[in-house]
């Protein structure tokens, strides 16, 4: 997709079907449920840990907190821990890192001109680093950022170089078993062609869930019945906050998945129009419609999201909307598509919905009670008001930022 600086050089942006297929397949297993149930206690949980050590720092200290950058902080080193050998490691900083995050959002907000002006991208990745950086620093970061993702992947092919490497104990991360896996011809094992795919996994695995969070952490805090409701639900289910439940055990819990359904309803991982392609015969839609077989069709889930025919009071926040979860959640999933469906469904689905169900469980148990909105304004800070392939909300917008009252306040 040239819409990020690429083309055919992932998954993600590979048009042709059959290609797709071969080059999804090493992902399916290292994102599958059973997968993510493995690491959630290990990664995940730790990941959450480090984040409301930070968040009580900050609550010790007075001092507000951007949860955007938190939560991007958070995202960023679960799946650079997942992708890479070594993670970034950004939660172990004092202050929450948005370089990171600034980085992607500066790739998405060039998208447009990207995907209309394809010859834009190489043209400035041949400008002198030190020239980019003054006329176009967010271009710069995006460079900086792929040129580290290069960096990153030429190390593990250098160990596959290593005569001992199948006897070497090393950390198992997703780029590596895309390098070692059978299902992929060693012509799809170049250096390009593994940073495309660790792109895909860093973007995504940083914007979208901590998106999602940031607009969840908003929406309970702006509608106390809903806060009252999710912490009654946390202190029962999690009577020893020194003892956080498993996954299986947070997706037990009623009232925490329906926040998450409707956070996911109300904010969109993609504002974007995803466009899908019947490649070998004609698409009939109503009655007498045709739509010739390889014409690209495209529509965005916010059309979906905010029918009040589907979702009465759309903008609103009703968690409430999607209990009791076995009849009316079961009724409203099948309208539920923030992940897309198909076979190009986003393949971090499974790990995105346990970090959020983990940040969110552990956060708000913790720091519920304490939290409170600084400054913060919906139409200003949280809404989507910009396409930039990524939900964007105002340019004059603060984040949502949440200020920690004190033990003794």
């Amino acid at each position: 997709m040239r819409m990020f600086g690429q083309i055919d050089n992932s998954a993600f942006d590979t048009l042709d079907h059959d290609k797709h297929r071969m080059r999804r397949a090493p992902w399916n297993p290292y994102f599958s449920k059973q997968a993510i149930s493995r690491i959630q206690p290990l990664l995940i949980q730790s990941a959450v840990d480090k984040l409301c050590d930070r968040l009580a720092e900050h609550q010790a200290a007075g001092k507000p907190v951007i949860m955007t950058n938190a939560y991007a902080s958070l995202t960023t080193d679960v799946i650079s821990e997942y992708s890479f050998p070594e993670g970034y490691d950004l939660l172990s900083r004092p202050e929450f890192d948005g370089e990171h995050y600034h980085a992607w959002m500066a790739l998405s907000r060039i998208s447009h001109s990207l995907k209309q002006f394809p010859w834009l991208f190489p043209l400035l990745d041949s400008i002198p680093p030190w020239i980019t950086k003054h006329t176009s620093p967010d271009f710069y970061v995006v460079l900086k950022q792929q040129n580290y993702l290069l960096d990153e992947t030429k190390k593990v092919l250098k160990q596959r170089e290593n005569v001992d490497y199948n006897e070497m104990t090393l950390r198992p991360s997703l780029i590596r078993s895309l390098i070692d896996s059978d299902l992929l011809p060693e012509s799809e094992k170049a250096a390009h062609r593994i940073k495309g795919e660790a792109q895909i996994a860093i973007g995504a695995g940083t914007l979208t869930t901590s998106h999602a969070l940031k607009v969840a952490t908003y929406h309970i805090l702006a509608n106390p019945p809903v806060l009252d409701t999710l912490m009654r639900e946390l202190h029962t289910s999690i009577p020893d906050i020194d003892a956080p439940p498993n996954l299986q055990q947070l997706e037990r819990m009623p009232y925490l998945t329906a926040v998450m359904y409707e956070t996911l309803r109300i904010f969109s991982g993609t504002s974007h129009r995803l466009s899908r392609i019947f490649p070998d015969r004609p698409l009939v839609y109503g009655k007498d419609r045709v739509i010739p077989a390889g014409t690209p069709v495209s529509m965005t889930g916010l059309h979906i999201h905010d029918n009040a025919s589907i979702f009465p009071a759309p903008y609103d926040f009703r968690p409430e909307r999607w209990l009791p979860l076995d009849t009316a959640g079961q009724k409203l999933l099948r309208f539920l598509v923030p992940f897309g469906r198909g076979s190009r469904q986003c393949v971090g689905m499974e790990l995105g919905k346990a970090e959020f169900l983990t940040a969110v469980a552990n956060v708000f148990r913790r720091f519920g009670g304490a939290m409170a909105l600084h400054g913060t304004v919906r139409e200003r800070d949280v809404d989507t008001v910009f396409d930039v392939f990524n939900p964007m909300a105002s340019r004059e917008g603060n984040g949502v930022v949440v200020r920690f009252r004190r033990e003794e306040e």
